[in-house]
C-alpha cells in the first residue's frame, strides 16, 4: 500500500521539464520492492518491473526516505552518506530525478 501511495505522488508531482531529452527507465527499489517508470518524451509510465531493465535503479532504505528524499524533505546527499540512498547505472540522474518531482534534497549542481 505504502507504494502504492508513493507512485500517486510521484504522478502528481512529476515535473516534465525537469525530464527533457531523458528517455529511460527508471527503477525505485525500497526495502525488498519496486517501483519502475519510464521517462519517454517528457511523460511519466509506470509498469511492472520485471517489463524492461531499467536504465537506472536508485536504492532506498525504506518507503519513508524514498518519500522524503523525492518530496525534498531530507537531504539525498546526507541520506546517501549514511547508506540510506544509492544508485547502480547512471549516480548523475540522482540529480534529474529530483528534479523530475520537484525535489530540492540534493545541491545545485554546477553550472560552467
Amino acid at each position: 500500500m505504502a507504494l502504492r501511495a508513493l507512485q500517486s505522488h510521484l504522478e502528481k508531482t512529476f515535473f516534465p521539464p525537469a525530464s527533457a531529452g531523458l528517455d529511460a527507465v527508471i527503477r525505485l527499489a525500497i526495502a525488498d520492492e519496486y517501483l519502475q517508470f519510464e521517462i519517454s518524451d517528457g511523460t511519466l509510465s509506470f509498469h511492472d518491473a520485471a517489463a524492461r531493465q531499467p536504465d537506472a535503479t536508485f536504492f532506498f532504505e525504506d518507503v519513508d526516505t524514498a518519500w522524503s528524499l523525492l518530496s525534498g524533505q531530507s537531504s539525498a546527499f546526507d541520506a546517501f552518506m549514511e547508506g540510506r540512498f544509492r544508485a547502480d547505472g547512471y549516480l548523475m540522474w540522482a540529480f534529474t530525478l529530483m528534479a523530475m518531482f520537484r525535489s530540492e534534497s540534493l545541491p545545485e549542481t554546477p553550472v560552467e
